[in-house]
């Protein structure tokens, strides 16, 4: 089952605002919140439970109109968000076809001049680029005996990033579709260690104005914050156990930044 949730739509009575005052930690001019300021129980507008198989990964268009989703059956499926039916569906029928784990819509900028392109990645290490409105696969890259679990577009969608079983995030030249730098770290600990991940990467998330970040998490308990331009890691935030794609961030007006993660608990 897929649901589309609307923010903006009111809570049920009784279920308004609660929890503690937030506080929050700044490294370096990214706050990480400590503790959970509100909660808001969100309601689905739009509710598609016909997919014919499970639901691994979904991503909105930039423009919202379109909701892709992985599912089981190694399909692609493109909804209209508006009104939650299908408006395209990429290797259906395809029974050698894996699922994807993770996927994006390459963002609409001046430098990327084909729109509605979807990238999607699998358990087998391949990336696939899709014109959506086509239906056509414009590439495929292998990941030769990687996992891929995560992956997200620099903001001017110019690079791409992904992550996944070996614990090394690939950044990758959109127009060439080359891997141009590989971030990991070193095993050990210790002053002259490179800081990395030590066990898989479930998430990925590129700065959202600066050009140089990303940010990565998985099983490992930590969050890498790397600098292309260093390649390597410049800060380790301990504590979030990311299972899925759940790692995000906001900047405000003045340039803060603040992350956002998931955490799963046993």
């Amino acid at each position: 089952t897929t649901e589309i949730m609307q923010a903006g739509l009111p809570a049920p009575p009784g279920a308004g605002a609660t929890g503690e005052a937030g506080a929050e930690a700044t490294l370096d001019g990214l706050s990480v919140p400590t503790t959970v300021s509100s909660r808001k129980k969100l309601q689905p507008s739009i509710t598609i439970a016909d997919n014919p198989a499970e639901v691994f990964t979904m991503g909105f268009s930039p423009d919202g109109r379109y909701l892709a989703t992985g599912i089981g059956d190694g399909s692609l499926r493109v909804f209209a968000a508006q009104t939650g039916k299908v408006a395209f569906e990429l290797q259906a029928g395809n029974a050698a076809a894996l699922p994807a784990t993770c996927l994006r819509f390459r963002p609409a900028t001046a430098a990327t001049r084909t729109k509605n392109v979807l990238v999607a990645a699998n358990a087998v290490g391949s990336i696939q680029h899709w014109h959506v409105t086509s239906g056509k696969c414009l590439h495929t890259i292998e990941e030769k005996d990687n996992q891929i679990f995560a992956l997200d577009y620099r903001p001017d969608g110019l690079m791409f990033a992904t992550g996944g079983k070996d614990a090394t995030v690939r950044v990758y030249d959109e127009s060439t579709k080359t891997c141009t730098m590989s971030l990991k770290g070193a095993p050990g600990y210790g002053a002259n260690v490179p800081a990395g991940h030590s066990n898989r990467i479930f998430s990925i998330k590129w700065h959202n104005t600066d050009e140089n970040l990303l940010m990565s998490g998985g099983w490992d308990n930590t969050i890498q914050i790397w600098d292309t331009r260093l390649q390597k890691s410049v800060r380790s935030i301990f504590g979030p156990h990311l299972a899925g794609d759940s790692l995000d961030m906001a900047v405000d007006s003045a340039g803060k930044a603040t992350i956002l993660t998931g955490s799963r608990r046993a």
